[in-house]
């Protein structure tokens, strides 16, 4: 068997890592700018940015449409604090703090930083940040969780019966 060369012992991660959900959250919050967001807000717009063609079938999904994708709202929460945490210490984000509570928005360094980013990926992020502000930031945040809590079955499931189709669940194999 040919061994990778290419390999480490470091255990590195690439997706999903507050590095990765922070700087698409830099990116949704200098298109917002300079509207403030919470973390509910920011934590649902990764998802819509990142699975947009849940929302639109005219428009390709940054990711791909796995299984009960829509379970990433509940758990990045966490990640994306990290992220937005990571971000802050590096002087990239504003945490401003309301009557409603915590909320966040890019600042004057923001907009530099995110320039250096050139890759496909990085302008794709910029591209559906924009999208999704016109598409959602009239709703409040009480009409934003209702139309998600509307269509979030949707997402993701797709692939339940899947199975059925493509077989291969039998017990006596």
């Amino acid at each position: 068997m040919m061994k990778n060369k290419f390999t480490t012992n470091r255990d590195t991660f690439v997706f999903n890592t507050p590095l990765e959900v922070g700087l698409r959250a830099l990116m949704i919050l200098n298109e917002l700018s300079p509207s403030l967001i919470d973390l509910n807000r920011l934590v649902i717009y990764d998802y819509l940015v990142t699975h947009s063609s849940d929302v639109d079938t005219n428009v390709e999904s940054l990711h791909p449409s796995i299984p009960n994708r829509s379970g990433e709202i509940i758990i990045k929460r966490k990640v994306m604090q990290e992220g937005i945490d990571l971000m802050y210490s590096r002087e990239l984000v504003e945490i401003v703090y309301t009557k409603g509570g915590v909320s966040y928005r890019a600042n004057d360094l923001s907009a530099y930083f995110i320039d250096y980013f050139d890759s496909i990926y990085a302008r794709e992020i910029r591209n559906y940040s924009h999208w999704l502000n016109e598409t959602f930031s009239h709703l409040s945040d009480k009409e934003l969780e209702e139309y998600i809590d509307e269509n979030i079955h949707k997402w993701g499931s797709e692939f339940t019966k899947e199975s059925l189709v493509r077989g291969g669940f039998d017990r006596d194999e």
